[in-house]
């Protein structure tokens, strides 16, 4: 919400404990994305820019007009060529599914898994690490997955393994949950640290037991053979532009006994990247 400077603010922090409570009017708190009061209301705070309805479109005219552009039926700005065959196929007016690109050119059976980032509840992102208190709640990261993987790898609950994509590898740690989808794995983004990284400890928990995911998500891929003779395009949903963060597939494997006890900073000198 926007509004006026307050020379109180951080008094107001304080006094509020850091949070903000605003109650809606009962008349506002109903169908809020065809309420005029509310709509009224939120353009007024800056919470959206034009106060109208807000229609979900089981078919999109936007996508339409695209695909239209990049079949050359619509006068006006057209799409680059080596964009208008994913744009024709992607940009459907109306909802579709499709295998995400990357795994259109990764071989599953070799990477069976999907992989996904998320972020635990106390800790949004990398700079959470500089909270001290934190650091001896979250100091690192395991990998989760269901105990189905670990039995089909031959690893146990705790041991170190390796995760491997088309694109790398990290060693981890690994949790078994049965709250985990046996398809799939997955860890708390940006915990991991290099040795040396923001004045840490070269004993630091972030170094030595964390682990970064990033590692192992490329960001470009190659065009199939189809199309563009090996170009590349950015790792990117076709239609939203979101980063794929989501999409890679991966595998994992028992580190051995050595692998398992080397330190992250003899593993970084023998490691290229």
């Amino acid at each position: 919400m926007k509004g006026e400077p307050n020379k109180n603010q951080w008094k107001k922090y304080v006094d509020n404990d850091c949070f903000f409570h605003y109650k809606l009017p009962k008349s506002y708190q109903y169908t809020r994305n065809w309420n005029l009061s509310y709509l009224q209301w939120a353009k007024h705070n800056g919470l959206t820019r034009y106060a109208e309805p807000v229609q979900i479109h089981l078919y999109s005219e936007v996508l339409q007009k695209f695909k239209l552009a990049a079949q050359g039926k619509r006068k006006g700005k057209q799409p680059p060529e080596e964009f208008r065959a994913r744009i024709k196929e992607f940009f459907d007016p109306l909802p579709l599914y499709h295998d995400p690109i990357e795994s259109q050119h990764t071989d599953i059976n070799e990477f069976p898994l999907n992989a996904i980032t998320q972020r635990p509840m106390a800790m949004y992102h990398s700079w959470d690490s500089q909270n001290a208190w934190l650091r001896k709640i979250h100091a690192y990261n395991h990998l989760i997955m269901h105990k189905s993987v670990g039995k089909a790898g031959g690893f146990d609950d705790g041991d170190w393994v390796w995760i491997e994509s088309p694109h790398g590898k990290v060693r981890c740690m690994c949790r078994f949950s049965e709250a985990v989808e046996p398809g799939a794995v997955w860890t708390w983004n940006a915990i991991g640290k290099s040795k040396g990284a923001w004045n840490l400890s070269n004993k630091a928990n972030e170094s030595n037991q964390g682990f970064l995911m990033n590692h192992l998500i490329a960001e470009d891929l190659p065009f199939s053979n189809k199309e563009q003779n090996g170009r590349h395009i950015s790792n990117f949903d076709p239609v939203t532009g979101q980063a794929g963060w989501f999409d890679v597939r991966v595998k994992v494997y028992k580190c051995t006994k050595n692998e398992a006890k080397i330190t992250l900073l003899q593993f970084n000198a023998q490691t290229p990247n």
